[in-house]
């Protein structure tokens, strides 16, 4: 529990600071005077002044502000003070002001990302070639087991993800790959062929491939609890050599022979440390809702690290932070629509996330902040009243038009929008409850 405590508070620190950063920045950089600038809601803990900016830390770390000179519409300035005041700005001034803190979460992402692939490489699966499906391109050229893909086309491969990123980019035509078998470099000529696959909103979505997958090795990543494997005695790192005599090469042949036994008990041969072992274990039908039956087990699998230089670090930064933004973009539309079902976490479920993180290391809690800032970046641009892109709505419609919106439309637009703002929270507050404690 004080582990989740402390870890919230280190994240929307560090998202808030960095959020109303961008507001004060752009704020200043364009003569705007900042009255406060406040991590947190509500009392003051404690805080100091530089000119005329008090700086604060409040009591209800759920957000922050900056408080501007002339920010709201009616406020009374002086001619001493108009050209501090956010009003009396150009338009386009007032947007970029508004625009910055989302965009400084996202900067925050870009930098958060970059500095993990330079210190921690890119991981993934090697490319190296585990089964080979029958009649495929691959097959037909005779790729086989244990093969290591050089290139593509004349790029370089590292991890497995190359391989898909380039069938992805073929569009079904032909590709130049060398493979490296044992030391002797083979050219070959293969045209991909359609093979649709499911995204992550289960949606049938085009792809194309070769017929080839990753190298897995018949070996135990896990045991899942309670699963007929650990009351087996089955254990992660186990090479398993054969299901009710059946020799294993790949973990796919280990998939098939036990999904194949009919729930009928199967006879396990091990190695472990050297030794050999044979277990009985009797097959369920567990949890995946297709019928097939499982011992509860899932693969190992070898993780290559790949070093990178200072600018692909950046360019894999921006890539992740764009692909992660976009996605999480098209899952708030797809909740909207209900094409997908509407999961949103809250406060006490981000916390408890952090927590987990935090026990886990620094480098997946600093992960971790990255990904909620982009979460905080879109939600702020959405068009909501009160948001940091309801502002930006009212400042389109006041640049289009010319004039600013009416003053009695955006107090009742603003009114709406808390309110919508609250009943959200109600709904995430509730949803986290029921998460944690009544499932």
């Amino acid at each position: 529990m004080t582990t989740n405590v402390f870890s919230i508070i280190i994240v929307l620190g560090v998202l808030v600071f960095f959020h109303e950063l961008g507001h004060f920045l752009v704020a200043r950089l364009f003569g705007v005077g900042v009255e406060k600038f406040s991590l947190g809601f509500g009392p003051r803990l404690f805080g100091w002044k530089s000119g005329m900016t008090e700086y604060l830390v409040s009591a209800i770390p759920l957000g922050g502000y900056v408080k501007m000179v002339g920010e709201e519409p009616d406020a009374e300035i002086t001619e001493v003070e108009r050209h501090l005041s956010f009003t009396h700005k150009p338009v386009w001034q007032r947007m970029l002001i508004v625009a910055a803190g989302p965009v400084f979460n996202l900067i925050l992402a870009v930098v958060i990302y970059t500095a993990l692939f330079l210190f921690n490489g890119v991981s993934g699966l090697a490319p190296v070639v585990g089964e080979v499906t029958s009649e495929s391109p691959a097959a037909v050229a005779g790729l086989g087991h244990g093969d290591r893909v050089v290139s593509i086309n004349g790029e370089a491969i590292s991890l497995w993800r190359d391989i898909v990123e380039a069938m992805k980019e073929s569009d079904g035509r032909a590709v130049n790959i060398t493979i490296d078998r044992s030391g002797d470099m083979r050219p070959y000529t293969l045209t991909p062929i359609s093979a649709p696959s499911k995204n992550i909103f289960g949606e049938v979505v085009p792809s194309w491939s070769i017929g080839i997958e990753p190298l897995q090795d018949p070996i135990i990543g896990g045991v899942q609890s309670e699963s007929p494997a650990e009351r087996a005695g089955l254990k992660a790192m186990d090479r398993l050599l054969a299901v009710s005599g059946t020799p294993l090469r790949v973990w796919g042949d280990v998939v098939t022979t036990v999904s194949g036994s009919g729930g009928k008990a199967v006879e396990i041969l091990l190695l472990r440390d050297g030794t050999e072992l044979t277990l009985t274990i009797q097959p369920e039908q567990l949890d995946g809702g297709d019928g097939a039956w499982r011992i509860g087990i899932a693969p190992y699998y070898e993780v290559v690290t790949q070093r990178l230089g200072v600018i692909s670090c950046l360019t894999h930064g921006v890539e992740k932070t764009w692909i992660l933004g976009k996605l999480m973009l098209v899952g708030l539309v797809k909740m909207v629509t209900g094409s997908v079902p509407a999961d949103l976490g809250g406060p006490i479920i981000i916390a408890k996330m952090a927590g987990d993180q935090a026990r886990v290391g620094i480098s997946s809690l600093i992960n971790f902040i990255a990904f909620i800032s982009i979460n905080l970046a879109i939600l702020n641009f959405l068009p909501i009243p009160v948001l940091d892109g309801g502002h930006l709505l009212f400042f389109t419609i006041e640049w289009i038009t010319g004039k600013p919106v009416n003053d009695k439309i955006r107090g009742l637009a603003q009114q709406a929008g808390m309110v919508l703002l609250l009943s959200l929270m109600v709904y995430v507050f509730y949803s986290d409850i029921m998460k944690l404690f009544f499932q």
